[in-house]
């Protein structure tokens, strides 16, 4: 069986959220902050793809990352009905850390790459009860990327470069008010294909990968 995609499944939330009633009356300006886990996988294999490119033997490089690093956003929005609100703001996705090391030829390679920026989502709730509502979100991620890399043996050239663009954002996740104004909000979220690629031997490039958030927040209905 093809496996869906998980942005086929926030659009068919969203489609489901729109044939719905609504059971609250939430509307108007709320923010909130949140921190959590990040993750991005795959830049382990492009930089490491670029080592043995530049002469390394494959046999020769041993090699580790740090995929996962803690992640925070604050973000503000405005609920036009029980179903519908835009929001957006600042989010920091943390740094990820590569390590290797070779014997043919003998060299060392360390590369960071941090990674935060600015997003805008349409949101779209679903009510469960009247302290419990389901949301669905997309929108677009603007991203500023910086990799810094050294090493011996085998030079790191343009050892800090940066990379801007914009990716497609969306998530899924819950949400619960437990006081009149106050609100908990559980929630995952998928920034897709941030950085630029690699050159054939990583002299150009930052990585680009997916990169994916668990979090929790707190925040205020005004």
């Amino acid at each position: 069986m093809r496996k869906s995609h998980p942005l086929s499944l926030v659009l068919a939330c969203m489609a489901a959220i729109a044939c719905c009633a609504a059971q609250a009356e939430d509307t108007g300006y709320y923010g909130y902050l949140a921190t959590g886990q990040s993750k991005s996988t795959g830049r382990k294999t492009e930089i490491g793809n670029s080592i043995i490119a530049a002469g390394v033997a494959p046999s020769a490089l041993t090699s580790s990352a740090d995929e996962t690093d803690t992640t925070w956003k604050l973000q503000v929005g405005y609920r036009f009905n029980p179903n519908f609100a835009v929001e957006g703001g600042y989010v920091d996705l943390g740094k990820f850390t590569y390590d290797a090391r070779a014997t043919v030829p003998a060299a060392t390679r360390h590369g960071d790459i941090k990674i935060d920026g600015w997003n805008v989502d349409l949101v779209g709730y679903l009510p469960f009860s009247e302290s419990l509502t389901g949301f669905a979100k997309l929108g677009a991620f603007a991203y500023d990327v910086t990799f810094t890399c050294s090493g011996t043996g085998i030079p790191c050239s343009n050892q800090t470069r940066s990379a801007s663009g914009t990716s497609t954002h969306y998530g899924l996740g819950v949400a619960w008010t437990f006081s009149r104004n106050w609100f908990l909000r559980a929630e995952y979220d998928v920034y897709d294909r941030v950085g630029d690629s690699f050159n054939r031997t990583g002299t150009q490039g930052t990585t680009r990968a997916d990169i994916t958030t668990t979090t929790i927040g707190v925040g205020y209905h005004f």
